[in-house]
C-alpha cells in the first residue's frame, strides 16, 4: 500500500522531499506558508494529480490535507529558511512553535489510526539562532519520542552543509522500515561532496 506523506515547510528543501516520496510512489501533500512556492514545486513536478497536491497554510488547511489523504504514516516537517535579520522571538516562533504544534497533531493523529513517522528537519547554519533552533528541536523530538505511542517514530535531522537531496534521502530512510529502529534521535547531516 503506498505510503501517505505530508510534508510541511518550503523551499527547495519541499521539493526535494517531494521528489524522493514521489520516487518510490507515494501519495504526497504539501503544506506551505508560500503560495507562490507551492506552484512553483507543484509546477516542477508536473502538476497537481491525485497523487501529488498542497494548500497555502490557514485556517482548516491541516484538516483539508489530512482529510484528502485519509490516513497519514510519514509527516516531514522542514520549516522555510528565514531571514537572518528577524528578530529573535519571530524566527524561533517560525522554526520551533510552529513544528512543534503540527508535530504533536500528526503525532495524535498517528496514535488513533495506529503508528506512523515523524521527521524533523532544523534549520542549516551557524547562527546563533539556528543552534538554538536545533536544541530547541532536539529536546521536542526526545519529549515526543518518550511518549509517543506504539508504531510511532519521530527523529530530527539536522543538515549542516548537506544538499536537499541528501536531507530528503534520509527522510525517506526514515520513513521507511528501517527507521522502525530509530526513535528520538537527532542525525546530523554534514556536507559529501
Amino acid at each position: 500500500m503506498p505510503k501517505r506523506v505530508l510534508i510541511a515547510g518550503g523551499g527547495e528543501l519541499l521539493e526535494a522531499l517531494s521528489r524522493a516520496f514521489l520516487e518510490e510512489g507515494a501519495t504526497v501533500a504539501l503544506l506551505t506558508p508560500d503560495a507562490a512556492c507551492l506552484k512553483q514545486v507543484l509546477d516542477s513536478l508536473g502538476g497537481e494529480h491525485d497523487d501529488r497536491f498542497g494548500l497555502v497554510m490557514g485556517e482548516k488547511s491541516l484538516d483539508m490535507l489530512l482529510g484528502r489523504l485519509g490516513r497519514l504514516d510519514v509527516l516531514v516537517c522542514a520549516p522555510p529558511i528565514l531571514p537572518h535579520h528577524m528578530p529573535l522571538d519571530r524566527y524561533l516562533a517560525e522554526q520551533v512553535a510552529g513544528p512543534s504544534n503540527l508535530l504533536q497533531i500528526a503525532q495524535a493523529w498517528m496514535y488513533s489510526r495506529g503508528g506512523g513517522r515523524l521527521v524533523a528537519v532544523a534549520p542549516d547554519g551557524d547562527t546563533q539562532a539556528t543552534s538554538m533552533v536545533r536544541e530547541a528541536l532536539a529536546a521536542l523530538v526526545r519529549r515526543l519520542a518518550e511518549a509517543s505511542g506504539p508504531g510511532i517514530r519521530i527523529n530530527l535531522l539536522c543538515p549542516q552543509g548537506a544538499t536537499s537531496a541528501s536531507v530528503a534521502d534520509c527522510a525517506r530512510f526514515l520513513a521507511g522500515g528501517a527507521g522502525r529502529a530509530l526513535n528520538g534521535q537527532v542525525l546530523r547531516l554534514s556536507f559529501t561532496s
